[in-house]
């Protein structure tokens, strides 16, 4: 009887495993997101990508490179051509509406990691480069437990005008997180990116639904609705 016993409680241990292992397999497991972009619906991940009034073309050129993989950003602009550099790889570009910017959403770690926004402005001889992802980053903090520390995964969701922009903030889509993949959005002011408005995941997609890429329409409303509802009081 006893020996029944332990072969039990063996069997009961071995599928508590089998269930644990399903879990954070599926919760790690990437969507299939192929040929879609991954955070915002409105970006180009391939080039050339022509600017709204038609005057103004950028082109992505990915290179190998140590330690880093980067991308190097080419505007034609008449026929002047600027550049610009990115450590990272899997690009979105959003132009503005007047055309005068636009914003690279860009991997720069990997496995679910490192996700950040910039914004090029064009200048008469060179690409201002503005960093959207620090303010976001600093405001959002870390807002659920995770086994390491992390910053969130940063992306430009869309352009509202040419002085306003819609920024994602999202825990990290792993494991190692609460509520992985779950998010809030920012609308900053462009280019001083003052945080005009701070908006739930619900919020968002009330709002701004079209926007929402690949990565994020998956997310778990009820999961992200624990730890928001303390911060949007």
């Amino acid at each position: 009887m006893e020996s029944l016993f332990r072969i039990f409680k063996c069997v009961v241990l071995i599928v508590q495993v089998i269930f644990s292992v399903a879990i954070c397999s599926a919760i790690d497991k990437p969507q299939n997101c192929a040929g879609q972009p991954l955070y915002s619906s409105h970006g180009v991940e391939s080039g050339p990508v022509t600017s709204p009034d038609g005057q103004k073309i950028v082109t992505m050129e990915r290179k190998e490179g140590k330690p880093d993989d980067y991308t190097i950003y080419h505007v034609q602009v008449g026929s002047k051509q600027l550049k610009a550099r990115l450590t990272g790889f899997r690009t979105e570009i959003l132009w503005s509406p007047d055309s005068k910017s636009f914003a690279v959403n860009q991997t720069e770690g990997g496995g679910g990691i490192g996700q950040r926004a910039y914004v090029f402005y064009i200048k008469s001889n060179h690409l201002h480069k503005i960093d959207v992802s620090t303010p976001v980053e600093k405001e959002f903090g870390r807002p659920v437990k995770c086994e390491v520390g992390v910053d969130p995964n940063t992306a430009v969701l869309e352009w509202l005008d040419p002085k306003r922009i819609l920024v994602v903030a999202e825990i990290v889509n792993v494991s190692i997180c609460k509520c992985p993949g779950t998010f809030m959005t920012y609308e900053l002011s462009f280019p001083d990116l003052r945080i005009l408005q701070i908006y739930s995941q619900a919020e968002t997609r009330r709002r701004f639904s079209r926007s929402l890429g690949c990565e994020l329409r998956p997310a778990d409303d009820s999961c992200a609705r624990t730890w928001q509802k303390l911060l949007l009081l």
